[in-house]
């Protein structure tokens, strides 16, 4: 009996020191951009990279969710939303081509016809986010989708 309660005895104390350090040292969260970044570069030049980008981004916005305890959304979104305006301004620095290719008005029509902003963004409502994170990150991800596309669809590829 004896060595049953300290065994008990033991195993209690050990996750105090556990929890002590847990506190010193709070978990980092979700890597978005990390994340963004390895999901992206793996998408393959297929017909469907559109989607599978797609799903890169919003998987993104939900690990990071959900990381953050659902507690933080507009944060999240604004990660999102920033991480994909500075690698469309990588794209454009390294192949104006593609910039130029990106904002020409029929390049899409086609291909993808919701790659036009619908009307006014600022009507739009989310629980938990603002009219201007959502215009801010629908700009960003539509002009990204269309860059990406563009650049991976280009002969000598930097990636």
């Amino acid at each position: 009996m004896r060595i049953i309660q300290s065994c008990v005895a033991a195993v209690a104390l050990v996750p105090a020191p556990i929890l002590a350090a847990a506190d010193r040292h709070p978990s980092p969260g979700f890597d978005t951009e990390g994340y963004l970044v390895a999901c992206s570069s793996r998408t393959l030049d297929v017909p469907l990279q559109t989607p599978m980008l797609q799903l890169c981004v919003s998987t993104a916005r939900e690990l990071c969710n959900m990381g953050r305890e659902m507690q933080s959304q507009g944060d999240c979104l604004a990660d999102v939303t920033y991480w994909l305006e500075q690698d469309g301004a990588r794209i454009e620095s390294t192949d104006r081509e593609a910039s130029e290719q990106a904002e020409a008005p029929s390049a899409f029509a086609d291909l993808w016809p919701q790659a036009t902003p619908q009307g006014d963004c600022s009507t739009t409502q989310v629980a938990g986010l603002n009219a201007a994170e959502l215009c801010a990150y629908q700009t960003a991800l539509l002009k990204w989708f269309k860059l990406r596309v563009v650049e991976r669809h280009q002969p000598n590829r930097n990636r």
